[in-house]
């Protein structure tokens, strides 16, 4: 009975840490999307200046500004056709870049005054033509992210509210976490805890058919 009580009031703690967590990254999502800021034109200025247009006003971005570049491959929705999505990671903020967008070709003139060869991911240190093994480069790769983790919101975004998408983001991730592991707390052992209870059942078997075979013997 007690075993029973522990295993309720676990699974009752821990649904409610992942629905906590549900709320909390729903409401993180909305957030983000709500001080979110839109590109609409990117210019070219001068050679390696470049004007980035956005609901708050333009930003101006050169080539030692910008800091990660990360490419990604999809399909439309509708026509299947690929489509490439680009994220520039700057000191100023990031820079979304679809190649559906109409401004699409200045940004990949942006991105190739920097990265010719296409890497899907380049970083300010491939500047210097860094060479190395296989560890190294990851080590570059997570050093830079770590780097780039700052400038992680829409390029545009006012400075007062900078540090609060940061604080929203670094509340997902660690809501994410949380709730992770909740949730693995709340179905493994359910699993492992499950059999336990086809013991009685088996020993009041043995206890009825050794009753049996008793009675048996008697009426002999």
């Amino acid at each position: 009975m007690l075993i029973g009580e522990r295993q309720i009031d676990r699974e009752r703690i821990t649904g409610a840490i992942v629905l906590i967590s549900i709320v909390v990254i729903l409401l993180s999502i909305v957030s983000i999307r709500f001080l979110d800021v839109k590109v609409s034109n990117v210019e070219l200025v001068d050679r390696g200046l470049y004007t980035v247009i956005t609901e708050k006003g333009p930003i101006n971005v050169s080539l030692d500004d910008i800091l990660r570049i990360e490419r990604t491959y999809t399909k439309a929705a509708i026509t299947g056709a690929p489509v490439e999505l680009d994220r520039i990671y700057t000191t100023k903020g990031f820079i979304y870049l679809s190649s559906l967008d109409p401004f699409y070709e200045t940004g990949r003139q942006l991105i190739n005054s920097v990265d010719p060869d296409g890497k899907p991911v380049w970083i300010l240190s491939n500047k210097n033509g860094t060479t190395g093994s296989e560890r190294t480069s990851n080590q570059l790769l997570n050093d830079n992210l770590r780097t780039v983790q700052p400038f992680n919101y829409a390029i545009g975004t006012p400075s007062k509210l900078a540090s609060l998408v940061s604080a929203v983001l670094s509340l997902q991730y660690l809501t994410l976490a949380i709730g992770g592991m909740a949730l693995v707390i709340l179905i493994f052992p359910m699993r492992l805890v499950t059999p336990m209870p086809s013991q009685p059942f088996m020993q009041e078997d043995l206890e009825y058919s050794s009753s049996e075979e008793g009675l048996g013997a008697v009426a002999k």
